[in-house]
Order: C-alpha cells, then structure tokens, then sequence
C-alpha cells in the first residue's frame, strides 16, 4: 500500500452503479477542485428531511449501525457495533495554512505557561542544576538501583551492566554536593536558536530557529518551555514540563486507566482550559480526555513508580465543526503532497495543574470555500464502508494472520488534507470508523494485558463525505 497521504478512489461507488466491484483500491492524486466543486453542489437530503442542521434526517443516518465483515482472504474480520455522532452545525470546506509562531505568541506562551518574571538559568549548563533537582533524581536513581532486576535495568537499558549504572550514580551524587542551593539567574534573552543540521552533503543551513526557557521557580525546581519554528517546514511546535527534569509523556495507547487523583475531570479540563485561553489559544476546544498513568522510564511493571493525571487532547474547531480526534496524528508525504501533521494540543493535569502541555502544528485560517458542504448520503457511506475496509491496509490476508478490527463509532466531522502540490490543507467533512487498535491473535494489545478499558479513537478507516473517497491517516 503507498503512502499515507493519497486518496484512493472507488469508481463503483461514486462514478456509477454498474461497474464491476474494485478487488484493491485504485491510487491517484487528489483533485482537490473538483472536490471542492463537489461540496458546493445541492446537498442531497433524505426523503421528507426537516429543514435545518438535523445529518441524521438529512443523510438518512441510523442511531446505530451494526455489522461483521470478513475479508476476501478470510484473515480480517471487522466486528461494527458502534454509536453514530453527528455535528450540530454545517460543515464546511475551509483552506488552512501552517502558522509560525511569532515573537509575540512567544512571550504570551511563556507568561502564561512560565509566570510573568522569567528567572532563567542556561540550559545547557548542568552547573546549573540545583541541589534540590539532584538530590531528586538520585533518589529515583536508586529506587531503580534497588530495583534492577524488577525494572531498573530496562529503564536504563542504556548501560551495559549494573555496576556501570551505579558508577554514574556515584558521580552524580559527587555533582549533587558541589551543586548551588540556588544558582544565579536571568532576565530571558529571547533568542532564537539556529539548529545544526547536517547531511551526507555535509552542515546544510536552515531557516529553522528554536529556543528554550529553563525558569528557576520560587520553590528552587525548574520549569522548561521549549519552542520550534520550522520555517522551512512550515511547521511549529513547543513543549512544556511543569518539572524540567521528569520524563512525562504523552502516551495513550496502553489504555484507560481508573482515576487516581481527588481531582474530578471537569475541574482537571477547567484548569486545560483556562491555560490555552492564557495563551491565546481560545479557537481549540477539548476532544478527548480520561485518566492516565505515566510511568517512570515509560516501563508499565508492578512497583515501578508512576503518575496519576487526566489526560486530554484539544483540537480545532472552525465555525463551530470540530476537528475529529484519531490516535492518527500525520500524514505522511507522498508525490502528491509535503508532510502534514494535524494541529493538536495535548495536556496532563493533576492536582497542582497542568504538568505537561505540547501544542503542534499550528494552523491558519485562510479562507472558508464552503460555508456548508453538500455531503453524500449515509448509506452510500456504509456501502464504502463495507467494501474498503476490507482491503485498504489489509496485511492480515497478504501476511497469512488473523487480525480483528473492533469499531465502535462512527463519526462524522472534518479531517484535514494536505494540499496537492502545496504548502496549505483543506478541512474537510468526514466520516471516521473509530474503534479498538487492531488485534493479533499472536500479540494482544497491552490495554487487553493489562485488563484496562482501551482507547476508542484508532481510526481504521476515513471516508471523504463530499466524494466518497478513502483518506489514508497515518
């Protein structure tokens, strides 16, 4: 199968009714015009649908839809029992453009994010390290010392042997003595930062800048705030740790977790919230949120210590249509398009606030083609549906293994598509199939190992609802 960023389309399906069925998909380019001419046609209703914003009765959408589905070679069952979620509002057809931080959003994400009297230390510099952020870490250390067989020894695989890890901890005990209670400081310098980049042609240059804030907080820990313009790319992104020196990350797939923490979600979502709207990021709204555990070294092993968090994820919304959230963040180049990631920010919260915040790939709002887009009824949907998610990415027939998708929504929202031959995208309306990561018979999904509610937002397959078309997430 080619690469993520095509769309294949299915003549049977939206070209005309008598064709033979396709027995694997055919590959072309996007023509995004055409699409888009598509969406502003007369939009097909179902018979006797109301006037005003009601998808179900205007696209003859069923509350439910149910179905088990077994591929050509018998090797992929898809087992749909599944909730359908519609929009309340149009949707439209939007042109979107990447976003480069400017020097003023940076300042705002750093009061918002750092607090408004920046104390800074280099980042570069362990010197700077105090004595408390040590002292820290070499208990941890030890914790894993103590426990090198259980999971110390996989966290810190990098070692070729456990005495080598307890001489490094033996030398970082020696810098903790000779470490500042608290080092001097300065006022942010801003500077933006030019990375090295190198190739087998050599250092190449770049127009890509970065920077990076490492604040001493009040209570001698520190804080870190790191920002990426890619100008070359097109692309941005900054991440932010609460705790400079922990090892959180943002990892979903191992399942939800039961809350740990006294906090309630809606309080966890209110202090996300009022943090995106310090940075000014009011037109993202929140997507998906649960519990989560972050464990140290990312080892999910009984006794290695972990966190407790809720953990959410806020996408863009453009005149109130949502983008959909899919475990599925990129889409990767082929010959038809760049490289495209989808805008998204993600955030883990606990009782002392939000700990973790990563905000990618910004985007601009250049101009709305479509105000609301005339989409293909529900059940020619369904009928793509059913035929391409049994080909489309199917490895199990082509491999010989059984392998089970388990879908259990089916959502219609936008999606974003990189632009043929350019640097911009397209939202537009979709249909997702949401579910269950696929299963293997022969490797169970960790969620299963770990008897924990998995995450229902894999995407096994995304349908354009303006031409029917296949959009391949990765």
């Amino acid at each position: 199968m080619r690469n993520n960023c095509i769309i294949i389309l299915i003549f049977l399906l939206v070209c005309t009714g008598c064709q033979k069925t396709p027995e694997e998909p055919i590959v072309v380019g996007k023509d995004q015009q055409q699409m888009i001419e598509k969406a502003q046609g007369e939009t097909v209703y179902a018979a006797d649908a109301p006037a005003g914003v009601d998808w179900a009765a205007r696209l003859g959408v069923p509350k439910r839809y149910e179905a088990k589905l077994t591929s050509a070679g018998g090797h992929l069952v898809v087992d749909v029992d599944a909730t359908v979620s519609l929009p309340e509002v149009e949707l439209p057809v939007v042109r979107v453009s990447p976003y480069l931080f400017t020097d003023e959003d940076v300042h705002r994400y750093a009061r918002a994010l750092l607090g408004e009297e920046l104390k800074c230390l280099d980042p570069w510099n362990e010197n700077n390290r105090t004595k408390a952020m040590w002292e820290k870490e070499i208990m941890a250390l030890k914790n894993d010392l103590d426990h090198w067989e259980e999971y110390g020894s996989v966290i810190w695989d990098s070692y070729d042997s456990k005495a080598d890890f307890e001489r490094a901890l033996q030398e970082k005990m020696v810098r903790a003595a000779n470490a500042p209670e608290r080092p001097e400081t300065a006022a942010p310098t801003w500077t933006w930062e030019t990375p090295n980049v190198w190739t087998k042609d050599g250092k190449q240059e770049t127009s890509d800048r970065y920077m990076t804030l490492l604040v001493l907080n009040e209570d001698n820990s520190e804080s870190l705030l790191s920002i990426d313009r890619a100008s070359e790319w097109g692309r941005c992104g900054l991440r932010y740790l609460r705790d400079a020196d922990s090892s959180l990350h943002f990892d979903l797939f191992s399942g939800v977790w039961p809350n740990e923490l006294s906090l309630t979600r809606e309080g966890a979502q209110q202090a996300a919230e009022q943090k995106l709207k310090d940075m000014g990021l009011d037109h993202l709204q929140c997507a998906y949120g649960a519990s989560l555990r972050v464990y140290r070294g990312g080892v999910i092993v009984e006794g290695n210590p972990y966190g407790a968090y809720w953990a959410f994820v806020f996408t863009p919304e453009v005149n109130g249509a949502p983008l959909g959230f899919t475990l599925q963040t990129a889409v990767e180049p082929s010959e038809f398009n760049r490289e495209w990631r989808y805008e998204q920010c993600r955030v883990l919260v606990d009782e002392a606030g939000v700990a973790l915040l990563e905000y990618d790939a910004p985007c601009a709002v250049e101009r709305v083609e479509v105000e609301a887009a005339t989409l293909l009824p529900y059940s020619k949907i369904q009928e793509i549906f059913e035929k391409m998610v049994l080909i489309v990415n199917n490895n199990a027939d082509v491999n010989g293994s059984d392998q089970r998708y388990i879908v259990t929504e089916v959502r219609l929202s936008l999606v974003t598509l990189p632009e043929q031959n350019g640097d911009g995208g397209l939202l537009v309306p979709c249909w997702d199939f949401l579910g269950y990561p696929p299963e293997t018979a022969d490797y169970p999904p960790l969620w299963r190992t770990l008897g924990l509610q998995p995450l229902e937002a894999y995407c096994h397959l995304t349908v354009n609802a303006i031409d029917g078309s296949i959009i391949q997430r990765q």
